[in-house]
C-alpha cells in the first residue's frame, strides 16, 4: 500500500522530475567549466586550482549558515528562487561567449555564485522532502532521489563531451541554465500546502551554528564503530 501510494504521489513525481533533469545539467556544467576555462581562456594551472578552491570555499563557508537560516523560512520559495538563480548566474558564460568577453573572473563569480546558490538549495530540498511525503515513504523518496543523481553522475559527462565537440563548452552549459528553470517550474506546480517554519521566531542564529558544528563531529565519532563494523 506504501509502495502503490507514493508511486503516484504527483507532487513528488514533479519533484522527482525536475530534479532528474537539473542533475544532468549539473553534470553538464561539472565538465563544461574547467572545460571552457582550458579551451577558451587557455587557464594557466593556478588559475584552474583557484576555480576549483573558490567554489568549495563559497560550500564551506556558506554551508554553516545556511542550514539554521532555511529552518526560520518556507523550503518551496527558497527552491524555487535557488534554481531560478542558477539559471541566471549559469547563462552568465553562454553570453559573455557570444559577446567575445569571457574572462577568468566570470568563471570565478559564476563558480561562487552557483556555489552558493546550491548549497541553499540542497539544505532546503532536504528539510522540504518530509513535508512533501509522509514519513513512512521517505526512505523509499531519497532512494530514488539518489538514484536519479547516481544515474545523472554517469550520463552527464558524456552529455557534456558530445556538447562540447558540438556547441563549444561554454553554449553546452545553457543545458545546464534551462535544466534548472525545468526544476523551478516542477517546484512551482507542487501544490501541497507546506507547514509554517518551528524555528520562525528563534533569534538565537549563531547559536545553532555553533551547536551544529559541535553535534557534527559528536555524531561521526558515534557512528564511526558501526561504519567500521
Amino acid at each position: 500500500m506504501v509502495g502503490n501510494g507514493f508511486r503516484l504521489d504527483p507532487d513528488f513525481r514533479k519533484l522527482w522530475m525536475g530534479q532528474a533533469i537539473s542533475q544532468i545539467g549539473s553534470s553538464i556544467t561539472g565538465v563544461g567549466l574547467p572545460l571552457t576555462a582550458v579551451l577558451v581562456l587557455k587557464a594557466s594551472p593556478l588559475q584552474m586550482g583557484f576555480l576549483s578552491g573558490v567554489g568549495a570555499a563559497a560550500v564551506l563557508i556558506f554551508g554553516l549558515f545556511a542550514g539554521a537560516w532555511v529552518d526560520r523560512l518556507r523550503r518551496r520559495p527558497i527552491l524555487i528562487a535557488a534554481d531560478l538563480g542558477r539559471a541566471v548566474v549559469l547563462g552568465i558564460i553562454p553570453l559573455a561567449a557570444m559577446l567575445h568577453r569571457l574572462t577568468i573572473g566570470d568563471l570565478y563569480l559564476v563558480a561562487v555564485s552557483s556555489s552558493i546558490l546550491t548549497v541553499l538549495f540542497d539544505v532546503s530540498y532536504q528539510a522540504y522532502l518530509p513535508s512533501l511525503i509522509a514519513r513512512e515513504n521517505i526512505l523509499t523518496g531519497n532512494s530514488r532521489l539518489a538514484l536519479t543523481e547516481s544515474i545523472a553522475q554517469v550520463a552527464g559527462p558524456g552529455i557534456a563531451g558530445i556538447l562540447v565537440q558540438l556547441i563549444t563548452a561554454p553554449m553546452a552549459m545553457l543545458f545546464d541554465a534551462a535544466s534548472f528553470v525545468c526544476s523551478a517550474i516542477s517546484v512551482w506546480l507542487i501544490r501541497k500546502p507546506e507547514p509554517v517554519p518551528m524555528r520562525t521566531l528563534e533569534p538565537h542564529i549563531g547559536r545553532e551554528i555553533s551547536e551544529g558544528l559541535v553535534f557534527s563531529p559528536v555524531r561521526r565519532l558515534r557512528e564511526l564503530p558501526h561504519a567500521v563494523g
